[in-house]
């Protein structure tokens, strides 16, 4: 599958020219953000934010270190959508807590059975149908976005590596938190392998392949509605998997 990742790997030094170049790039990782976002976030507000991290890239791409320029652009423009849709204030309380109650309900359910809980179990131990239960995990879809793309790896809130900071390997923050960033990474691999068959298929189509909704909806032979709904679910689970409170 192409993306707008296969552009030239060499940074274009003039301005100019680096918004020509990257621009669909930028335009990219917005659509992408956009199917899991609510109607109140702007694609115009996503693309200005992608911009600015295009100009952070530039400003900090140290060409001495072991990437390129286009691997480094991804991140920052991404991370830099990201940031903007965790200041942005689109997420209420309320469903902040749905969401935290979801994932409780499911560690619950796995502690006592000793295996990935299944959506009846976690919709009986919420005292809800299973109808319920999916139309929850619409409504939460959106903190996906957030949980999955921008995990802390070590710190505080004041001082957290981000997981897109250690794959950019930001040299301001290495090697002192390299321990922190391992043990994250392995953490993660170790929550990966515990997902169900479906979710960790879903995880490879949709991070790895780099397909859309639709797309692994084919391939998974459901709905786009169905695919959001156990992408929700997977990502509660790997917060629950390691340690990560919805809140």
């Amino acid at each position: 599958m192409s993306t707008p990742y296969d552009q030239p790997a060499q940074m274009p030094m003039d301005p100019e020219r680096l918004f020509a170049e990257y621009l669909p790039l930028i335009r990219y990782h917005a659509g992408q953000l956009m199917r899991r976002t609510p109607d109140s976030v702007e694609m115009d507000d996503l693309i200005d934010s992608g911009v600015l991290g295009l100009l952070d890239a530039a400003s900090r791409f140290d060409p001495t270190r072991e990437i390129q320029f286009n691997t480094f652009v991804g991140y920052r423009v991404r991370g830099a959508m990201i940031d903007y849709l965790r200041a942005f204030d689109w997420m209420p309380r309320s469903l902040r807590d749905v969401s935290r109650q979801m994932q409780q309900a499911m560690a619950e359910v796995e502690q006592q059975q000793g295996r990935p809980a299944e959506e009846m179990e976690i919709a009986r131990y919420l005292e809800v149908d299973l109808s319920e239960y999916r139309q929850r995990l619409d409504q939460v879809r959106a903190m996906s976005v957030v949980h999955f793309d921008d995990m802390p790896i070590v710190g505080n809130d004041e001082d957290a590596l981000s997981m897109l900071d250690a794959i950019a390997g930001n040299a301001e923050l290495m090697p002192d938190n390299q321990v922190g960033m391992i043990k994250f990474i392995g953490s993660l691999t170790t929550a990966i392998t515990q997902l169900p068959k479906r979710e960790a298929v879903l995880l490879t189509l949709y991070y790895y392949e780099e397909l859309n909704m639709k797309e692994v909806a084919l391939v998974l032979g459901l709905t786009e509605s169905r695919v959001s709904q156990i992408h929700s679910q997977m990502v509660m689970r790997l917060r629950g998997y390691m340690g990560l409170d919805d809140g």
